[in-house]
C-alpha cells in the first residue's frame, strides 16, 4: 500500500510540474515577446508560444520527476500514504464533480437524428419577388439557453403569395431540450436592424399536424409569423 501511494505521489508531482511548465512557457514567452514589442498579427505570438509550450512542459516534467523521486524516497510511510492517496482522492473528486456538473448543466441535448424540425412561416406586410428573397432577407435561429446559433436555412419553396402578402419559409433544428428559442429576420445590409421574436416552443417541441395561428410582431407592425414542429427528417 505504501509503495502504491509513493508511485501515485510521484506521478502526481510529475503531472503537476508538466502542467505548470507548459502554462509558464506559453504565457511567459507570450508576455516576453509582447514586452519586447513583437507584432501579434494574425495570432502569430500565440502560435509561437504554443510551439514553445511543450518544451516547457517536458523540462518541468524532468525537474518534477527529479524532485518527486527524492521526495518519495525521503518521506515516511504515513506521509507517503496521506500524500499519495489524499491527493489522488482529491483529484478524483474534482474530475468526478466536473463531469457531474457537465451532465447536470448540458441542457439535455438531442442525440444525432433525434431533434425535430422547426418550420417558420413569416408574413411580410407587402409582396416581394420570389427571386429576390434570398438576396434581400437574412435570418437566424438562436438558443438563448446557450446563446448559440442553431442550424437553420430556407425551406422550399422559399416564398409564396397569400392575400397580398409574401410569406417567407424557413426551417431550423433545436439542439437542446430547453426553452428559449428566438428567430431573427432582417433586410440586408441592415444587420443591426433585426426583428426578433420568441418562438415559444417550450422545453421539448412536439410534432404538430399543421401550423399554429399567426402571431403579430409587436416590434414590427404588419409582420406576423407562425410555427410548426415536425418529426426528425
Amino acid at each position: 500500500m505504501a509503495l502504491i501511494a509513493r508511485i501515485l505521489l510521484f506521478i502526481i508531482i510529475v503531472a503537476l510540474a508538466a502542467a505548470a511548465g507548459t502554462a509558464a512557457a506559453f504565457f511567459g514567452s507570450f508576455l516576453l515577446a509582447t514586452l519586447l514589442g513583437a507584432n501579434n498579427m494574425n495570432g502569430g505570438l500565440a502560435m509561437g508560444a504554443a510551439g514553445l509550450a511543450p518544451w516547457g512542459g517536458a523540462i518541468a516534467a524532468v525537474l518534477g520527476g527529479w524532485y518527486g523521486w527524492g521526495l518519495v524516497r525521503r518521506i515516511g510511510k504515513s506521509a507517503a500514504m496521506a500524500g499519495g492517496y489524499g491527493v489522488t482522492l482529491f483529484a478524483a473528486l474534482c474530475v468526478g464533480g466536473w463531469f457531474l456538473a457537465e451532465d447536470l448543466t448540458d441542457g439535455d441535448p438531442y442525440e444525432m437524428g433525434e431533434a425535430p424540425t422547426i418550420l417558420v412561416e413569416w408574413r411580410l406586410p407587402e409582396q416581394v419577388c420570389y427571386e429576390c428573397v434570398d438576396r434581400i432577407f437574412r435570418f437566424t435561429m438562436r438558443s438563448t439557453y446557450k446563446d448559440w446559433t442553431l442550424s437553420n436555412h430556407w425551406d422550399e419553396p422559399r416564398a409564396r403569395d397569400e392575400d397580398g402578402h409574401t410569406i417567407l419559409r424557413f426551417k431550423g433544428y433545436p439542439q437542446w431540450r430547453q426553452p428559449g428559442r428566438i428567430f431573427q429576420l432582417w433586410r440586408a445590409p441592415n444587420h443591426d436592424d433585426r426583428i426578433t421574436v420568441e418562438l415559444e416552443l417550450g422545453y421539448d417541441p412536439q410534432p404538430s399536424n399543421d401550423y399554429g395561428p399567426w402571431r403579430e410582431v409587436e416590434s414590427a407592425p404588419g409582420n406576423a409569423f407562425r410555427t410548426r414542429v415536425i418529426k426528425p427528417e
